[in-house]
C-alpha cells in the first residue's frame, strides 16, 4: 500500500474494526412495539480505526442485497482537536499528509475496484456493479493539505485543496507552490475520453526544470495512458521565464498501443509583446512497422508566431538588450524525435519563414543572444572601412528582415536571408548547427549609394537562384556596387566567431564564361571579433 498505510512486512500497526447496529435503527425498533411492519430500514455502522494514522466511519442500509453505503466520514493525519465530521450524505474526507502520491492511489483502488477475471467472464454487468459498491466507500467530498503531493507525474507543493467528485469525475479548488486554481478530473473509462480527461482553468502556474524533467519522464514512459487534456493558465512560467497566458487542448486518438497517437490540436501562447499558434501531433515513427517494444516517437509541431515587438519578446525570454522593437511574424513547422515538451535538436527538421519590420539590433554581447548576436553582425565593423562604421556604431537599424530556414537533423540552412537599413543591406546565406551552436556564413554588405542599389537590395532573394548568382547579377548592373560591396565568411562558434574578409568581385566582361558565377579566390584577412 502507498504511504501513509504503507509498512514493512515484519513491522505492525494499531488496527481496531468494530460493527454494530446504528443508533437510528435501534432508535427505530424501540419506537415500534414490536409492530414488524413498520420496522425500520436495518443499519449498520462500521469503524475502522488505524491510531495516529487515521480512522473511517460508514454508515450503511443493510436492507438489500449488498450494503450500501449512506454516509460516512474519513479523517487521516490529522492533530489533536481535529476531525472529519459525518456528512449528511456522501463520505467527506479530511487528510493532512507530508507526502501524497495520488498517482499511486489511484492505481490501487482502480485495480481494488476492477472485477476479477472470472468475474469478467461470467458477466459483462457484474464489474459495473462490483465498481459501484467499492466507490460508495471513497469520498464525496474532501479537504486535504499537504506539503507534497504527486499527481499526475509531478509533485506539487505545500498543497491547499478542497475537492468534490461525483461519480468517477473529481472538481477541485486547488492552491500549491506551482499552481492555483480549478481543476476537474475524469477517470478512465468512459466512451469519450478512454484514458481520461484533465479539465483545468488556472490562474498561475509555475514550471521549473524538475518539474519539466517529471513531466517528459510521464510522457515517455506512458504516452498511451496519458488523459485528455483542455488546460488554459492565465499566467504561465517555464524555467523561470513568465510566457503568458497559455491555451492547451489535447486528446489520445487512434489504435492501440505503437498506433496511437497523442494529437495537440491547440497550443496557443499570448503575451503582450507577441501570440503564438500551434498544432501537432506525437506518435511512433513507422507505427506500421514498429514492433511491440518500438518506443521512438516524433513530435511534428505547425506554428505561426505573430510579433508584435521582438525586441521586448526576445527580453521577455531573457535575452535584453538584443533588438529594438520589431513586428512582424515566423511561421513554419518543425518536427524532432522526442516528447513535445523536450526539443531535440540534433534530430530537429522543418521549414521556417521569417519577416520582420522595422526594427534594431543593439551592441549586446553574442553570447547572450547566441546565433542572434551573429546576425546582428557586430563583428564586421573591424573588418569594415570607415565609410561603413557608422552604419554599425550603434547597432544595426532595419527596414525589414527576410528569409527561409531549411532545418535538417539540427542543421538550419538559408540561401536567401536578406536585411534592408538605412545606409546598406545585408545578404546572407549558409548554416548554422542548433546543437552545436557553430556557423558557416557568407554575407554580403551592400552600400545604399543611389536609387539602382536601393532597388537591387529591396528585391527578395530568389532561393532557386541563390546569393551567389543574385550578387553576379547585381554586380553588372551596377559596377559601382561591385566597388563598395564587401563580403565576408562567417564561421565558428556563436559565442567565438572568427570573420574573414573575402576578395572584391570583379566585373565579368560581356559574354564572358562564368558570369555569375563567385570567382573563387584566397581569403584576404581574418580577424576575431
Amino acid at each position: 500500500m502507498p504511504p501513509p498505510l504503507g509498512k514493512a512486512a515484519d513491522s505492525s500497526l494499531p488496527l481496531r474494526f468494530d460493527n454494530q447496529v446504528a443508533r437510528e435503527s435501534l432508535v427505530g425498533l424501540a419506537n415500534n412495539n414490536g409492530n414488524g411492519s413498520n420496522a425500520p430500514p436495518l443499519r449498520d455502522q462500521i469503524t475502522l480505526d488505524l491510531g495516529p494514522l487515521g480512522s473511517a466511519t460508514y454508515v450503511r442500509d443493510l436492507s438489500g442485497p449488498q450494503p450500501r453505503v449512506l454516509r460516512g466520514a474519513i479523517g487521516v493525519g490529522l492533530s489533536n482537536g481535529e476531525f472529519a465530521p459525518m456528512p449528511a450524505q456522501g463520505v467527506a474526507a479530511n487528510i493532512n499528509q507530508g507526502k501524497l502520491d495520488v498517482d499511486a492511489w489511484d492505481d490501487v483502488l482502480t485495480r481494488a475496484t476492477a472485477a476479477e477475471p472470472a468475474t469478467r467472464s461470467a458477466g459483462a454487468a457484474a464489474a459495473p456493479a462490483g465498481q459501484a459498491m467499492a466507490q460508495d466507500y471513497l469520498p464525496t467530498t474532501l479537504a486535504l493539505r499537504a506539503r507534497e503531493l504527486t499527481l499526475q507525474g509531478r509533485t506539487l507543493h505545500n498543497v491547499v485543496a478542497g475537492a468534490l467528485r461525483e461519480g468517477t469525475t473529481w472538481r477541485a479548488n486547488l492552491d500549491a507552490t506551482e499552481l492555483n486554481g480549478y481543476l476537474e478530473y475524469r477517470q478512465p473509462g468512459s466512451p469519450e475520453f478512454s484514458n481520461g480527461r484533465l479539465f483545468a482553468r488556472l490562474s498561475r502556474v509555475n514550471m521549473p526544470q524538475s518539474d519539466v524533467t517529471q513531466v517528459e519522464e510521464l510522457l515517455n514512459e506512458q504516452p498511451g495512458n496519458l488523459p485528455a487534456l483542455d488546460i488554459v493558465v492565465d499566467d504561465f512560467e517555464l524555467r523561470g521565464k513568465r510566457l503568458g497566458r497559455v491555451e492547451m487542448e489535447a486528446q489520445n486518438r487512434g489504435g492501440e498501443g505503437v498506433l496511437r497517437e497523442w494529437r495537440l490540436s491547440k497550443f496557443n501562447i499570448t503575451a503582450p509583446e507577441a501570440a503564438f499558434t500551434a498544432s501537432g501531433n506525437w506518435a511512433v515513427l513507422n507505427a506500421a512497422a514498429a514492433g511491440p517494444r518500438s518506443a521512438e516517437r516524433r513530435t511534428v509541431l505547425s506554428f505561426k508566431l505573430d510579433i508584435r515587438d521582438s525586441g521586448d519578446l526576445l527580453a521577455r525570454l531573457g535575452m535584453a538588450n538584443v533588438v529594438r522593437r520589431g513586428k512582424g511574424r515566423m511561421e513554419g513547422q518543425v518536427g524532432w524525435i522526442g516528447a513535445p515538451f523536450s526539443p531535440d535538436y540534433r534530430s530537429m527538421t522543418g521549414q521556417i519563414n521569417l519577416n520582420v519590420e522595422s526594427g534594431q539590433f543593439l551592441k549586446a554581447d553574442p553570447g547572450l543572444a547566441k546565433l542572434l548576436g551573429v546576425l546582428s553582425l557586430q563583428s564586421l565593423p573591424r573588418r569594415l572601412t570607415l565609410d561603413f562604421r557608422d552604419v554599425f556604431r550603434n547597432g544595426f537599424s532595419f527596414d525589414f528582415m527576410r528569409g527561409d530556414v531549411t532545418i535538417e537533423r539540427g542543421i538550419a540552412k538559408t540561401n536567401n536571408m536578406q536585411m534592408k537599413g538605412v545606409n546598406a543591406a545585408v545578404l546572407m546565406e549558409g548554416s548554422a548547427d542548433i546543437d552545436k551552436e557553430t556557423q558557416d556564413l557568407h554575407v554580403v554588405v551592400v552600400p545604399e549609394i543611389n536609387a539602382l542599389s536601393a532597388s537591387l537590395v529591396a528585391t527578395a532573394i530568389n532561393p532557386v537562384v541563390g546569393l551567389s548568382s543574385f550578387l553576379a547579377q547585381m554586380i553588372l548592373r551596377g559596377p559601382l556596387i561591385a566597388a563598395t560591396t564587401k563580403e565576408f565568411h562567417i564561421h565558428g562558434s556563436w559565442e567565438d566567431p572568427q570573420v574573414t574578409e573575402l576578395p572584391r568581385r570583379s566585373v565579368p566582361k560581356a559574354g564572358a564564361d562564368g558570369v555569375g558565377k563567385q570567382p573563387a579566390a584566397a581569403p584576404s584577412s581574418e580577424e576575431k571579433p
